[in-house]
């Protein structure tokens, strides 16, 4: 797996486009001029993949999610309740079913909830993986676990991966909570302000519910895991979320008292 110091942020890949962008006249001129080959003006193409790629780990988690979901749709094509077996229902876990309890963790429910999904587990999943490199898959599985566990006790069921992806979410915001992360709509947010807008919208989907399929209580769940992940990271990771969690508190206050004025 890649390193800490392989892993680009979002922000260097952005400058370093940039910069490409504005000294392409001059390699164009320099391609002309045999000075440099035609490839260097693909580079760019180049580096995009290779910072797809950087985050390994992260990576194929989203390759599995996108072939499951291929699989899934012709399943149904083929049988509309082909997959029915594999959703996971409360009783699953208590009487430890565990094919459906994994598979619901790769099965979503359309290409729109896919794409949200994988749209997080990309931003956040690059994050944890720079810091804890592949024991990143621990706080992923772990957060899933705890989704279903808090979601059965709720008497909740249900497909998708955002249960796992809640604990990312977490681990990202208390890890690097000013992380700039340009992938929501091209804007430049920091991690904590994307992290904390998804834990709102579970609290408030919890508090006035809605008619919806989504399970906020999963999602809850997988923010939970932290309280469980945070004693199995390194005395260096448990340092940086402990300063983490004090800037998150901070700035919630800080919201909290501009929203009394």
């Amino acid at each position: 797996m890649k390193s800490e110091k392989e892993i680009r942020s979002e922000s260097r890949f952005v400058w370093q486009t940039i910069f490409f962008i504005i000294s392409l006249p001059v390699l164009i001129i320099q391609v002309l001029a045999k000075k440099r080959t035609a490839s260097d003006l693909v580079k760019p193409l180049k580096q995009f993949f290779v910072f797809i790629y950087e985050a390994k780990a992260t990576f194929y988690l989203i390759i599995a999610n996108l072939i499951i979901f291929i699989i899934e749709v012709i399943l149904i094509t083929l049988n509309p309740d082909a997959i029915n077996q594999f959703i996971f229902q409360p009783q699953h876990l208590w009487t430890f079913q565990p094919i459906p309890i994994i598979a619901s963790w790769f099965l979503h429910a359309g290409v729109l909830h896919l794409l949200g999904n994988m749209l997080f587990l990309f931003i956040f999943g690059r994050v944890v993986e720079k810091e804890f490199g592949a024991r990143m898959l621990y706080v992923y599985f772990a957060a899933a676990v705890i989704a279903d566990v808090l979601s059965a006790v709720m008497g909740f069921g249900g497909i998708g991966a955002s249960g796992a992806i809640a604990g990312l979410i977490v681990t990202g915001i208390l890890l690097k909570p000013f992380y700039i992360t340009y992938i929501v709509g091209g804007i430049p947010l920091p991690l904590f302000l994307v992290g904390w807008l998804a834990i709102l919208a579970d609290i408030t989907g919890i508090l006035i519910p809605a008619a919806t399929n989504i399970n906020h209580f999963a999602h809850l769940g997988g923010y939970l895991a932290i309280l469980l992940i945070v004693f199995f990271v390194s005395s260096e990771n448990k340092k940086k979320m402990r300063k983490g969690l004090w800037i998150n508190l901070a700035i919630l206050v800080i919201v909290w008292l501009f929203g009394l004025i």
